[in-house]
C-alpha cells in the first residue's frame, strides 16, 4: 500500500529547493508516492563455512524507502521521477537517497518512456529476477570467476528507453558511463521480452568498454601458478587492469495456475587490454581473456492458501582462460523457500540452501526473515 502526499504537503519543500535556482518554477505534481519496505532477516551463510570458516549468525537489514511521482506537463509529455534510498544495513552508511534507482524522465502515451539517472541495466534487470531469487544469486549473480566482472548492475549516468507493450513484445535500450574517471569507459545494453499465453521469453545483452578494476579471484591466481615464469601472487594480493566486456542471457518463465517454472543461460566474457600485478608486472602474456557460462533453474508452487514454495538450482561452469579450461572452479547452489503471507503487505519466510564454491564440499546455510511493504 502506498501513501499519497498531496501537493499542499510538499509545496513548501519544493519551493525551498527552487529558490536556490536561477529559474523559478511553480511547484506542481499530480501525486507523490512514499513507498518502501521494512525487511529484517537472520542468516548463517554456507559460504562462510567453506574452508573451515566460523560462520557466525548475521542480521541483514534491508529496510529502505523512496519517493516517486509524475506530472502531466502543460506543454509537454508526462514527467516521471523517482528518488530511492539504499538499504539501512548495519549503520545506515549506505542508505542515503540516490543509492538505488533515482532518475527523471518522460513517459509518452503508447510510445514508452525514457529516463536519465541511476537505474538497473536491461541485462541485470533480467539476471536479478527471477533467476537470482531465493539465494541463487550467490552463484548466478555475483558468484562468477571473470576477473573484474563482465557487466554492470545498477549504474549511474545512464540513459534508458523502455518501450510500450507491442502485442506482448517489449524491449529496453540503455547506454551509460562505466568507470567515471575514464573518458572511454562506457556500456551499451538491450533487453527483449515476449509473452504469449503462459510463456514469457527474455533476452539481454551488454557490451562494456574500458572497464577498470582492482581485484583477484582464485581461478586466475591458480592459473598463473601453472604458468612457468609467471609472477607469484599471494592470497591477499590484487591485480589491476582494464577490459572490454560482454555478457548475454536467454531465459524463460512458464506460468500455470498453481505452478511456475523458469530457467536461464548466461554468458560473461572479459577481454583484457591491461593487466598488472602489485609490482607492475605485465600479466597479459599469461592470460588475456576469461569467459564463463552459467545457468539457473527454478520452480514455484502456490497451491496452498497463503503459502508459496520455491526451489532453485544455479551453477557456474568452469571458466575458460584464453582457450584453456580452468578445471576445478565450478560452483553450484540448491536453495529453497517456504513463504507465508501474513497480510497483503507482509510476509515471513525461511530459506535453506546448500552451496559449493570451486568444487568444494557443499555447505549448508539458512535464512529466516520478515518483510513489510508500504
Amino acid at each position: 500500500m502506498e501513501k499519497m502526499f498531496k501537493r499542499t504537503l510538499i509545496g513548501a519543500a519544493v519551493a525551498s529547493l527552487t529558490m536556490a535556482g536561477a529559474v523559478q518554477a511553480k511547484p506542481a505534481t499530480d501525486t507523490v508516492d512514499l513507498y518502501g519496505q521494512v525487511a529484517l532477516s537472520v542468516w548463517q551463510y554456507g559460504e562462510d563455512k567453506i574452508g573451515g570458516g566460523d560462520a557466525p549468525l548475521k542480521l541483514e537489514n534491508e529496510s529502505r524507502f523512496g519517493l516517486r511521482g509524475s506530472h502531466e506537463l502543460a506543454r509537454g509529455p508526462k514527467f516521471i521521477w523517482q528518488l530511492e534510498g539504499g538499504n539501512v544495513g548495519d549503520d545506515g552508511a549506505g542508505s542515503g537517497l540516490g543509492v538505488r534507482d533515482t532518475y527523471g524522465g518522460f513517459e509518452f502515451e503508447d510510445a514508452g518512456r525514457v529516463r536519465i539517472g541511476r537505474m538497473l541495466t536491461p541485462l541485470y534487470e533480467i539476471i536479478d529476477w527471477p533467476y537470482s531469487g531465493q539465494r541463487a544469486g550467490a552463484i548466478f549473480d555475483w558468484g562468477g570467476d571473470v576477473l573484474g566482472g563482465a557487466r554492470y548492475d545498477r549504474q549511474s549516468n545512464m540513459v534508458r528507453y523502455d518501450s510500450a507493450n507491442l502485442g506482448g513484445f517489449t524491449f529496453n535500450l540503455a547506454a551509460g558511463r562505466g568507470d567515471e574517471a575514464s573518458a572511454d569507459s562506457n556500456f551499451y545494453g538491450l533487453g527483449a521480452h515476449y509473452t504469449v499465453g503462459m510463456l514469457t521469453l527474455h533476452g539481454g545483452y551488454e557490451y562494456g568498454k574500458d572497464r577498470k578494476f582492482d581485484t583477484l579471484n582464485s581461478a586466475y591466481q591458480n592459473f598463473l601458478k601453472q604458468n612457468p615464469g609467471a609472477p607469484i601472487i599471494g592470497d591477499k594480493d590484487t591485480v589491476n587492469g582494464r577490459s572490454d566486456t560482454q555478457a548475454g542471457l536467454l531465459g524463460f518463465e512458464l506460468n500455470f495456475d498453481t505452478f511456475a517454472f523458469n530457467g536461464a543461460w548466461k554468458y560473461e566474457e572479459a577481454d583484457y587490454k591491461e593487466l598488472k600485478d602489485k609490482d607492475d608486472n605485465d600479466l597479459l602474456q599469461y592470460g588475456s581473456k576469461i569467459s564463463q557460462n552459467s545457468y539457473s533453474l527454478g520452480a514455484v508452487f502456490s497451491g496452498v492458501e497463503n503459502w508459496q514454495f520455491k526451489l532453485n538450482y544455479a551453477a557456474n561452469l568452469d571458466p575458460k582462460i584464453d582457450s584453456t579450461d580452468a578445471d576445478g572452479y565450478a560452483d553450484y547452489i540448491v536453495s529453497a523457500q517456504a513463504l507465508y503471507f501474513l497480510d497483503d503487505s507482509a510476509i515471513t519466510y525461511v530459506r535453506p540452501y546448500m552451496i559449493s564454491k570451486d568444487e568444494s564440499s557443499a555447505e549448508f546455510g539458512w535464512g529466516l526473515g520478515v518483510e513489510y511493504y508500504f
